[in-house]
């Protein structure tokens, strides 16, 4: 990426797709909290792990496996948003992103694996936990939640503009007021 700044806006996976991969979930769950990786390092490994526990238990690969089905879905739920010029916050599809470079290897990488983790935290904890637990690891990772959808939520953003130079000193070009540094 050229390190301009992006946002990735991710939408939860619905009931039905828990249910469908509760137990995966469930398992890469337990693998994160039992390992002592909690929200420091869950994040940083959530995926792998995820792809690991599917494999061991022969649900990765297939049409109805993980890799196709929950990342899949967890994928298409995932926008990035990017500041484009005379366009504004445009929404890319996260493999989108992916396959244009918006989001380098390690950027990609970063976003899938804290994706992963914030997928399996959010339905796998008592709802009485999840807020607090949830409100910690988005101030280690700089992330809020909105009840708004993306698109509510990318017109929100502050968009930078070039200034015309008109003689006189040009303010600066706004900036988001909040962002995940992707």
């Amino acid at each position: 990426m050229d390190g301009s700044t992006v946002h990735v806006f991710a939408t939860p996976i619905s009931r039905t797709i828990f249910e469908k991969y509760y137990f995966v979930l469930a398992k890469t769950f337990n693998s994160i909290w039992s390992g002592g990786l909690s929200i420091t390092a869950g994040p940083r490994v959530a995926a792998l792990l995820l792809r690991d526990t599917a494999k061991q238990m022969n649900q990765w690969d297939g049409q109805e496996g993980v890799e196709q089905g929950l990342v899949a879905d967890i994928h298409r739920l995932t926008k990035v948003l990017v500041n484009e010029q005379n366009k504004g916050w445009v929404p890319v599809p996260l493999q989108e992103a992916i396959a244009r470079g918006i989001l380098d290897e390690d950027d990609a990488s970063e976003v899938e694996n804290a994706l992963a983790f914030f997928t399996v935290a959010s339905h796998m904890h008592r709802k009485v936990e999840r807020k607090e637990l949830l409100q910690s690891a988005m101030g280690i990772w700089g992330a809020q939640v909105t009840l708004s959808g993306y698109t509510e939520y990318s017109n929100s953003l502050l968009t930078s503009t070039m200034p015309v130079n008109t003689g006189a000193n040009a303010p600066e070009p706004a900036s988001p007021a909040s962002s995940i540094p992707y």
